[in-house]
């Protein structure tokens, strides 16, 4: 029988399987310190590294899109400037307080100390902005300092919004800036930072989405030395699309040019009373073909390059050079509108061959029997006839049997007091209607010669113009014709658009003979290199002359060839004291479309 183990031997034995546990797992531990030590000694060592790293976000700028007229020439792009940004913390074998002391001197003696005191209560490592838009000598003066090779101050470029010609037609171009308090939360639910910049008027602001591109972001590591120890770009910046225009640079200059000659010529050569006190006006030129906005003028203007700087004496100018009077402005057309009324008239069923006794007055009603100036004219006068002359009577007459309401809708369609399509912010306008609060029988045989309550836009007129000029055919106007992306690609195109008023050649043959007899009555009309037809206007303002009678407005509507119509143009001269006074501007701006 087998003998039991002594205690001795049962104590050796505990202490052998002890032994060889503890050497188990001292083996354990060094393989385990052995794998760490050199199989992930660079993963280790990669952790100590982020955790000695800070991080921050750096946001790329993306250009903002040209804006271009037909031509190609420049009017609106971006020019790069630098902006000065203080690395914190301090990189490798520079001094944060030097720094912060040389561009103290370095940017005029700005307290670049209390920025970063400020900047380091919010953030333990970034790039603070010390200066926007340094000038070239900052700049220089920074590189020859060793700031930006060290690392120190890093030149972030930007775009700042200039114009080559910033005086050519500023209202329409607009400007882009810093998003205000109100729109704010449409931009942020657009995705944009709140120091983003957007178009805030004209066709900046129309365009904005095409043109403002898109910011890029990159994520920067800085070790503890302030040493940026790697960049990793988040997304790309794109830059914005370039805006082509319908607009030609060289007729807009020749436009606003003729414009202001014609205003400041009535201002010293006219008589008193009777242009003298023209003060300021609008053109706009478009092609009846597609619609598109060839030129438009406001008189007087301001340059979009000096805008800010001159902003107060601009809102103090009692000629209100800030309104854009192409697009916001309302005028009466007088007798401009008269064409408005031979088309109603024609389609009810008139006769262009129907005359009317042009006898000086109306007398249709007791109390109220408006005149005639019977100019070159008196006796039985037809359509053709009274839109050559521009006899009241004849509409007058007309205006009544048909109704304010009939002339007034065939008006609309013919695009017053319509939207016209244009992109940049535009008045309504309006016409008289049987509703209006102070109507009575005689605002009728006002509003059948362009005046009553009727107000419209020189835009308006325009496209008014256009579709007299393509026999009922009216184009909806627009500034804009494509978008083109840094390679050249279209991204967006107007599409032509027209709206058909009803009536064809029975109904605008007649009104165009009228228009074109009228313009061949006109020495200065009679200059343009080719065929043309207009109408004048000259309607009463309600301000008196000191001797009696009321000032009045230049109105004047016209489309060249006469045959076979390429543009259209509206003239507004405001106290311009008649409508042949404006004839000049179209004479200039006709001639040079059609000589080049």
């Amino acid at each position: 029988m087998k003998q039991p183990d002594s205690p001795r031997r049962q104590r050796s034995r505990r202490i052998v399987v002890l032994a060889v546990l503890c050497a188990a797992v001292f083996a354990l531990f060094l393989a385990r310190l052995a794998w760490m030590q050199f199989a992930m000694a660079e993963h280790y060592a990669q952790k100590a590294q982020e955790l000695a790293t800070a991080q921050y976000t750096v946001t790329e700028y993306a250009a903002r899109g040209k804006i271009l007229d037909r031509r190609g020439v420049i009017l609106a792009q971006d020019d790069t400037v630098f902006d000065v940004l203080l690395q914190v913390p301090a990189p490798r074998g520079t001094s944060l307080s030097q720094t912060v002391e040389q561009l103290s001197a370095l940017t005029g003696g700005k307290d670049v100390e209390t920025q970063l005191a400020a900047f380091c209560c919010t953030a333990a490592a970034g790039e603070l902005t010390v200066l926007q838009n340094a000038d070239a000598d900052t700049v220089a003066a920074l590189y020859r300092a060793g700031l930006v090779q060290s690392g120190a101050v890093r030149l972030a470029a930007r775009g700042v919004r200039v114009w080559q010609q910033g005086a050519l037609m500023p209202h329409a171009l607009g400007f882009p800036g810093a998003i205000t308090a109100e729109q704010w939360q449409d931009a942020k639910a657009q995705g944009l930072a709140m120091d983003a910049r957007i178009g805030q008027s004209g066709l900046e602001q129309a365009y904005d989405t095409l043109l403002r591109g898109q910011n890029g972001r990159s994520i920067v590591s800085v070790d503890r030395s302030g040493t940026v120890t790697g960049r990793r770009v988040l997304s790309a910046a794109q830059p914005g699309a370039n805006l082509i225009l319908t607009v030609d640079a060289a007729l807009q200059k020749a436009l606003q040019d003729a414009l202001a000659d014609r205003i400041e010529t009535l201002r010293t050569t006219a008589a008193a009373g009777s242009g003298r006190e023209a003060c300021a006006g609008a053109a706009v030129l478009v092609d009846v073909r597609t619609g598109g906005i060839l030129a438009a003028a406001n008189y007087p203007g301001y340059d979009l390059n000096t805008y800010r700087r001159d902003y107060a004496d601009l809102c103090a100018d009692s000629r209100a050079p800030l309104l854009d009077r192409c697009c916001q402005g309302l005028y009466a057309p007088g007798s401009a509108f008269k064409p408005a009324v031979a088309a109603a008239a024609l389609q009810q069923g008139f006769s262009p061959y129907d005359t009317v006794p042009c006898t000086g007055r109306y007398l249709y009603y007791s109390g109220y029997q408006p005149r005639c100036l019977q100019d070159r004219h008196s006796g039985a006068v037809d359509l053709r006839t009274a839109l050559q002359y521009s006899c009241n009577l004849y509409f007058y007459d007309t205006g009544r049997r048909l109704g304010v309401d009939v002339f007034s809708q065939t008006a609309q369609q013919l695009g017053l007091a319509a939207d016209t399509g244009v992109e940049t912010p535009a008045a309504a306008g309006r016409l008289t209607w049987s509703s209006d609060e102070n109507y009575q029988a005689g605002l009728t045989l006002m509003a059948a010669i362009g005046q009553g309550n009727t107000a419209l836009t020189p835009v308006q007129l325009a496209a008014y113009a256009a579709a007299l000029a393509n026999g009922g055919r009216r184009p909806l106007l627009h500034f804009a014709d494509r978008a083109v992306d840094a390679d050249g690609a279209t991204v967006w195109q107007y599409t032509p658009q027209f709206i058909e008023v009803a009536g064809g050649e029975s109904v605008f043959a007649p009104i165009r003979d009228g228009m074109v007899r009228m313009a061949q009555g006109s020495s200065v009309l009679r200059q343009v290199v080719v065929p043309c037809a207009a109408k004048t206007g000259s309607p009463q303002l309600a301000a008196q002359k000191p001797g009696g009678g009321h000032y009045v407005n230049s109105v004047l509507i016209g489309y060249a060839p006469a045959d076979a119509p390429e543009i259209a143009l509206a003239v507004v001269l405001e106290y311009g004291g008649g409508g042949f006074h404006a004839a000049p501007v179209l004479r200039d701006v006709f001639n040079l479309y059609f000589s080049r």
